[in-house]
């Protein structure tokens, strides 16, 4: 029991990213969470962590331990949720990755908030990433992210679930187009300035030949905010390539207008929900996924 209490205090301390942080998600004193690292670094007869009175860092030892045992620690976390599960309350850490694009949208506006007051007990991390492809396989609960086109996912031990489709648009001012002129092709975009996500391959699709086009695009602006691209597209800035429900109200209103619409008719990004495989999923993953499948059904972006 004592090999179990301090493996569990370690994991805590790496996962959480300090002494402090570990102790409040095991419930112990901060001191009692030390004891149980330092008799397992005393035990394996070498140093598992660097402290500072800053930060706590992995040492090499640490490092590899740390790999060898957070399955186990895993799993005896599952066994305690199997346990749990005939409850009724749905609790513990959620670690969950999105995309970038997703940021200052409808979902952030109403499923993370809805999520959080319907589970008061999940204590919930939620990280905006540029490219969330590079978080797949690491210790995240659930893992969004999209593909255009042919583009294929990286292998790992994660399984993937489509949610959704992203229909791509390219978005202009009026008044910008009236000066700089609207591109007929793609290869005009060479000529504008090309507003972006940190992403700038822009994926098209030819109406004619249907093959599939990418473009480099150039352009002084490259942001992983919406707000910031949305600002700069209303403000004839340059031209966007991003989707209608950022841009659907103002389209509508003709503060905005659309380009190359025949050659983004099927420029759409499958947006794919990714959890953790072979292990049970615990009640706080199901209910999450739950709620982005019934947000992304009803239309919601």
């Amino acid at each position: 029991m004592a090999r179990l209490e301090e493996t569990e205090a370690f994991v805590a301390v790496v996962e959480r990213g300090s002494f402090k942080g570990a102790a409040a998600a095991l419930g112990l004193s901060v001191s009692v969470v030390s004891r149980r690292v330092q008799a397992l670094e005393e035990r394996l007869s070498t140093a598992l962590l660097h402290r500072s009175t800053r930060r706590v860092q992995l040492s090499d030892s640490g490092r590899e331990f740390y790999a060898e045992v957070r399955d186990v620690a895993r799993r005896l976390e599952d066994a305690e949720e199997r346990a749990r599960a005939r409850g009724t309350e749905t609790k513990g850490a959620l670690r969950v990755v999105m995309p970038s694009y997703f940021a200052s949208s409808g979902f952030h506006h109403r499923v993370v908030p809805d999520y959080l007051k319907a589970h008061p007990e999940v204590e919930l991390t939620f990280v905006i990433a540029s490219e969330p492809t590079a978080h797949l396989g690491e210790d995240f609960d659930v893992v969004v992210a999209g593909r255009a086109g042919s583009q294929r996912f990286p292998d790992t031990g994660m399984v993937g679930r489509k949610l959704h489709e992203l229909q791509g648009r390219l978005y202009a001012a009026p008044g910008y187009l009236a000066a700089r002129g609207t591109p007929e092709t793609p290869d005009a975009l060479a000529g504008h300035n090309c507003l972006s996500y940190t992403n700038r391959r822009w994926f098209f699709r030819d109406p004619k030949s249907r093959r599939e086009a990418w473009v480099d695009a150039r352009g002084t602006l490259t942001t992983n905010s919406n707000a910031v691209l949305w600002a700069a597209t209303m403000n004839g800035v340059g031209i966007a390539y991003s989707f209608p429900h950022f841009f659907g109200e103002e389209a509508e209103q003709g503060q905005v207008v659309t380009v190359l619409d025949a050659w983004t008719a099927r420029a759409r990004i499958d947006l794919w929900a990714f959890h953790r495989a072979g292990r049970f999923v615990p009640r706080r993953t199901r209910t999450f996924l739950d709620m982005l499948r019934a947000h992304f059904a009803s239309g919601g972006g």
